[in-house]
């Protein structure tokens, strides 16, 4: 069977840091590149005509929606992909995206959409891990909505309600959740703007409450972020997984941030009682333990993530939470506690521990 053609589609403006590590991630695997570029003052457009792109000068609209149809509607690949320039496709797995689009399970089970791991490099070194709609099939109907975290499923449904998202182990990383991104290009503010509109515009959509509160923590309104997310799980509905799963634990960080403790000891038990599964809940609770003075509680609550392991596929989750971070964590409350033994044992499990792998050991009897 023939491989597939593939168009990357992207919208840009004053992207000259990170557009040549983005567009040299899929330079062998895209076979047209077409930008959008809504009014750079910087290299952005050079650097995208000398990787052979298509460039569109576009003025700002406020709506991020309109940006990407308008390169959709230049793409003539079979398959789309989209990318934000500051991010990047694992090269060395990037080789094997045609193949996979190759194989007759993506025919047979209607798989019409792709979804990538992403990586989103946060900051201190942390990495948390989610999955992404990132691909489709090039089709006129297949076209986004909103001017902000736009959406291009709800279109994909109506035109056929039983296509199938599929799931790729081709890593994406991500890079603009760091502080000095969001400084530099005031996106922040941005947003915030754009999501005020959109909750106003469109209060029936539940996940720009949701964007609008991260966007608010972002801004250090805690109190803003908090309603915000109290209000999106208010409405959430049927809202998938990995965006409700991701609002009960902004909502859970935002309260250790303001100091509420006891409410957050609280409010992780609803979570954790919703997704036991979701180890990074765990961690929250036990920060709120711990800071109410009552660790044996806050290692119970660690030793449970402990047996869980890593979060179950398709939560936003940070790496080594169920394995190394908590073995990590548990030492440091151990120590705290004068119990040197017990520390000692999880620390030593911590640096045992390579990436998300687990280590059998016999469970210890408590402090």
């Amino acid at each position: 069977m023939d491989k597939p053609s593939i168009s990357l589609c992207m919208i840009v403006r004053n992207e000259e840091t990170y557009l040549p590590k983005c567009l040299g991630s899929v330079q062998r695997i895209v076979d047209e590149i077409i930008i959008v570029d809504t009014g750079s003052t910087d290299d952005t457009v050079a650097i995208a005509k000398a990787f052979g792109a298509k460039v569109i000068q576009m003025p700002w609209q406020d709506s991020f929606a309109d940006a990407r149809n308008r390169s959709f509607d230049e793409a003539t690949g079979d398959w789309i992909l989209w990318l934000d320039a500051d991010e990047e496709m694992d090269v060395d797995e990037a080789d094997k995206l045609k193949e996979l689009l190759t194989r007759d399970a993506i025919r047979e089970q209607r798989v019409e959409g792709i979804q990538f791991v992403f990586c989103n490099h946060l900051e201190g070194g942390g990495l948390e891990y989610n999955y992404l709609h990132r691909m489709v099939r090039n089709r006129p109907q297949y076209r986004f909505e909103g001017r902000i975290h736009e959406q291009i499923l709800p279109n994909m449904l109506d035109f056929d309600p039983h296509i199938q998202l599929g799931q790729v182990d081709i890593h994406v990383h991500h890079y603009g959740y760091l502080a000095q991104n969001v400084v530099d290009q005031d996106k922040v503010r941005r947003n915030v703007k754009l999501l005020q509109q959109s909750v106003a515009e469109y209060p029936e959509y539940p996940h720009y409450f949701y964007y609008l509160g991260v966007e608010l923590y972002r801004m250090n309104d805690l109190e803003g972020a908090l309603y915000h997310f109290n209000e999106f799980l208010s409405r959430a509905g049927n809202s998938g997984q990995g965006i409700l799963a991701s609002g009960h634990k902004y909502r859970l960080i935002t309260l250790a941030d303001l100091g509420r403790y006891r409410d957050l000891v609280h409010t992780c038990m609803e979570s954790i009682a919703c997704f036991p599964g979701f180890t990074d809940l765990y961690h929250l609770s036990a920060i709120g333990h711990d800071a109410l003075g009552e660790t044996g509680r806050a290692i119970d609550t660690l030793r449970n993530a402990l047996r869980i392991g890593p979060a179950e596929e398709g939560y936003p989750s940070i790496a080594g939470h169920g394995t190394y971070l908590t073995c990590r964590d548990l030492g440091q409350l151990y120590a705290s506690s004068g119990n040197a033994k017990h520390a000692d044992l999880y620390f030593t499990l911590a640096s045992l521990m390579a990436g998300d792998t687990r280590v059998a050991f016999q469970e210890q009897p408590h402090l």
